[in-house]
This record gives structure tokens, sequence and C-alpha cells, in this order.
């Protein structure tokens, strides 16, 4: 279904911009074009019930924004935001601007990186991202703590020391960690999606109206986001006031005892 949509509804901070950079060059060319009257393909979004989440066409969405318009056609598609990030790795393959191998190497590791897509066989992620599939077994990561070097024409291959190994294998432990706690923070996300989703589905009001309240609760979102980032700031100040602060008691203490003797 295709729908005409505000691009401030529209949400590019989800993890679904798949190229490693916006080439301002293609976004500028694209504007002129609009402004000019040419008609682009539309983009192309995921809506989970709350969010419209866009996962093709960021090239397209910048270039309206440049030219001065409020809104965009975009395709829509019922899916999650973690639908909208599978999707996302393989666009652009076929169409619009060419990908370069950056943009390729992103797509690939954005699925090596997640704990359940990165189980999936290599021509299975090859499928996906629209790449070959020894192109994503040179990204994946081995096991063997062994690394080959070339040396006047030979190849020597070298075992990493045991302390290199451990600090390996406590990045990889610190890395699992983090993805574990982004796990919970997405599904944590989902769950305050689901309740907004309900909320709206509840309301008495036409479609434009649950559009403008999906809009607020955008910003309202943003809002908390940004004092959860404050806090935390905060947090991290007064850890390292507390800690100065019982240094200074110490060193306090130290020369009272010294005095005393």
């Amino acid at each position: 279904m295709v729908k005409t949509m505000n691009l401030n509804i529209l949400r590019i901070d989800g993890g679904t911009q798949s190229r490693q950079e916006i080439n301002q060059e293609t976004v500028g060319d694209y504007a002129e074009q609009i402004i000019a009257g040419a008609e682009f393909p539309p983009v192309t979004a995921f809506f989970d019930g709350v969010e419209y989440y866009l996962a093709d066409g960021f090239h397209r969405y910048f270039a309206t924004k440049k030219a001065g318009k409020a809104s965009i056609n975009a395709e829509i598609v019922n899916g999650t935001l973690r639908d909208a990030v599978l999707y996302s790795c393989g666009v652009n393959s076929l169409h619009g601007l060419r990908r370069t191998n950056a943009d390729k190497r992103k797509a690939v590791m954005t699925m090596l990186d997640d704990l359940e897509w990165q189980d999936w066989s290599n021509s299975e992620i090859a499928r996906q991202c629209n790449v070959s599939s020894p192109f994503v077994a040179s990204l994946r990561v081995t096991e063997a703590p062994v690394v080959k070097m070339t040396r006047n024409g030979k190849t020597i291959t070298y075992k990493k020391p045991e302390k290199e190994v451990a600090e390996d294998q406590e990045k990889t432990i610190i890395n699992v960690y983090d993805q574990e706690k982004e796990a919970i923070d997405h599904l944590s996300q989902e769950n305050d999606q689901l309740k907004t989703r309900l909320a709206l589905k509840a309301m008495d009001a036409t479609e434009e109206e649950k559009d403008m309240a999906r809009a607020k609760i955008a910003d309202l979102n943003e809002e908390i986001k940004l004092l959860k980032i404050e806090l935390s700031s905060v947090k991290v100040s007064r850890d390292a006031f507390q800690r100065e602060n019982n240094e200074l008691k110490k060193q306090i203490k130290a020369m009272q005892r010294a005095t005393t003797a």
C-alpha cells in the first residue's frame, strides 16, 4: 500500500540505514530533480502498529527534505523494527545509488553482529544481503586464535600467545554481554510500543488524528531518551565526585594521623 507520509512521522533512527554513509552529492542531485518536478519511486517503510520505520530510500528522504517538501510517498509494509532492519540489509543492490564495498560490509556485519542472524549460514546471509558467500565468509570471525601473515612471499602461521587469546576471550564476553543488553533494551522498547499500539487502537479518532498522536508520542519518546542520557551523565559525574570526595577524606585522615604522631 502506497501512502503519502509526513516526513516527521518516518523514523530514521532505528538502525535501518544500511549504507556506510549518506552521499550528499546524490542528495543534492535528487533534490534539484524534485524541485524541477521529477517524481521518484516511493520509499519503503515498515509499520509496527505505532511507528513507521524507513527501510529503503534514505537518499530520497533527505532529498525531499532538502527540496523543502513536507511529505513523501511511501510503500507501507506491516512488520516490526527487526523486520525493517533485516529488509534494509539487502536493499540498493539493484536500484538507486550503487552500493560500495563498505555498504555491503556494513549490511553483512549487521547480521553477523546479531545474536540470532549470526547463526545463519554464509549462503543465507549472502542471499539476504545480496552479496556473495565468500564475501560473508571473509567477514565472519573464526574461533581459532591464529593469524596468517605474508612475509617475503611466504605465508607464516602465527598462533597468538595465551595472554592475547585471553584478552580476545574477554572482549568476546563483553561483546556478548553488550548484545544481550541490547536485546533486552529492544524487547523493552517493543513492549512499550505494544502498549502504545493498543492505546491508539482503542482511540475513537480518525487516522489523521491517530497519525498526529503517533507523532506526538514519538516526540515525547525522544525527549525521554534525551533525559535518560542526561541522567546517565549526571550519575557519572556524581560517581566521579564521590570518588574524589572519598580520596580527599583519606588524605585528611592521613594528615591528621601525621600531626598527632
